[in-house]
């Protein structure tokens, strides 16, 4: 299955956070469309509250948890932090993040990196839309890094990717074409002997998934399985329900040749603008074989069903006039298909066995767009 990739970011999809290029990105919280028009929450039918003001979210809340054990296969790293290390980070004291190289070119860095957080940034809040989140990660103090490099990159460059003056080669890939290093920064003298404690194993590395994101971790998500799996790529046996609790499953893409699958969230402006046209898409192609459904990603949290996002989702449902159904992640997370979705809207195609068909689509299109896309995965399913 082909991807067509525009642009990406890191970290974990119940993150408020932004509008990217064409779309909605995970880490750089914009709002702006990719024709540069700002459009406010408000006018994008987002806010439900009373005094239309911005929401805001502690970005200090959504750094990578402290757990025991990380394995990141698609770098072929596993590794285990010190006691210290995660007390701090459950203590907010450092905040763990990812970054790497634009997803939609080669990929010549990923890692994880570990930031001093001051008393004023644990309790910063900032707006979910706007460039907040932003000048916060530009604030954090950097101490340390552990990642993936091009090999051959010298030193300089390292410095100026991780941040960190001091760097330890401690592998190389087993394909030979990167080496991993582990990175301080000197003055942090405590955090560096603390993570110098790191153990690290060289572990086989998959190829990058379709999506171009190497930092999802195998267990990012409870109870899924990672998005290059072969379940990934058949919903046979979805069973899930839409934001008014009406069940949809198998026999819901039986009656249709072909099913739309546009993935999104309430907070991404770009994703709420086109779902007016992808409404009028569902009516104008419904008579030859093909539906339309949303996947509304911030409906279901850590904790469960994220009732403020279900009631916002019920809004946008009324105020664009879709007559399609917004469906809420399973438990399984469709099989893994969800997982590692780094920009939002995305789209891709089921047919009527519930298979995934045809390409992927990142970001936001114009309805005369969509019915071209439409009508060509379409073709392709009858032929």
């Amino acid at each position: 299955m082909k991807k067509k990739v525009f642009k990406g970011a890191c970290l974990f999809l119940t993150m408020a956070l932004s509008v990217g290029v064409i779309g909605c990105q995970k880490n750089v919280p914009k709002d702006q469309l990719g024709n540069g028009q700002a459009v406010s929450s408000n006018e994008a039918g987002m806010s439900i509250e009373a005094d239309q003001t911005n929401e805001t979210f502690k970005p200090a809340d959504y750094s990578i948890k402290a757990k025991e054990e990380y394995v990141y296969e698609y770098l072929g790293l596993k590794f285990k932090l010190s006691d210290q290390i995660r007390k701090d980070m459950d203590e907010k004291n450092i905040a763990m993040l990812d970054d790497q190289s634009p997803m939609d070119q080669d990929l010549t860095y990923a890692m994880v990196t570990f930031s001093k957080l001051t008393e004023d940034q644990k309790n910063a809040e900032v707006g979910k839309m706007g460039d907040g989140y932003e000048k916060w990660q530009a604030g954090l103090e950097r101490v340390g890094s552990l990642g993936m490099f091009k090999k051959g990159m010298d030193e300089e460059e390292l410095t100026k990717i991780t941040k960190c003056d001091d760097h330890k080669k401690i592998g190389s890939s087993k394909d030979g074409e990167y080496d991993y290093y582990l990175s301080v920064k000197k003055d942090a003298k405590d955090f560096a002997e603390e993570f110098s404690k790191t153990e690290v194993e060289m572990i086989e590395k998959k190829d990058r998934p379709k999506n171009g994101f190497v930092l999802g971790e195998k267990s990012d998500l409870e109870n899924t399985e990672a998005f290059n799996s072969e379940a990934a790529g058949d919903l046979g046996n979805l069973s899930t329900k839409d934001i008014n609790g009406k069940e949809f499953g198998k026999k819901d893409f039986e009656n249709y040749d072909l099913t739309m699958v546009n993935v999104f969230a309430t907070w991404c402006t770009a994703c709420v603008k086109e779902i007016p046209d992808l409404a009028t898409l569902q009516k104008e192609m419904k008579d030859k074989g093909v539906n339309v459904v949303g996947v509304v990603t911030d409906t279901v949290d850590q904790d469960g069903e994220n009732k403020e996002a279900l009631e916002k989702a019920k809004l946008i449902q009324s105020k664009t006039k879709a007559s399609y159904p917004f469906l809420m992640p399973d438990k399984t997370n469709f099989n893994g298909r969800l997982n590692g979705i780094q920009a939002l809207p995305e789209t891709f195609f089921v047919d009527k066995n519930g298979k995934i068909v045809g390409e992927t689509y990142s970001g936001s299109h114009n309805l005369k767009d969509w019915e071209k896309i439409v009508e060509k995965e379409l073709a392709k399913v009858k032929k």
